[in-house]
């Protein structure tokens, strides 16, 4: 699968999990929830795709979305469990 396909499933991924997020969020504005709600947000957001060429620096933002989402799990997780 081409790298620009795989960042704009990713995109969508954490779109839905922005929009989901957006409905716990109303109910308990925790800061892991924040914490959450704001690293999907800068992941779902970004479409950075659109304006970079370079193979590898897609990679590296494939990665730095990864990561971010990666964390956003951890503190809602936090959440669920606290």
């Amino acid at each position: 699968m081409d790298i620009r396909e795989r960042l704009k499933d990713l995109n969508t991924k954490a779109y839905y999990l922005l929009v989901a997020l957006s409905f716990v969020y109303k109910t308990n504005p925790s800061s892991s929830l924040k914490w959450a709600f704001t690293l999907t947000a800068i992941v779902a957001v970004l479409p950075l795709q659109d304006y970079i060429e370079s193979p590898t620096a897609l990679a590296g933002i494939r990665l730095f979305k990864v990561l971010c989402l990666a964390a956003a799990l951890i503190f809602a997780l936090i959440w669920v469990w606290s």
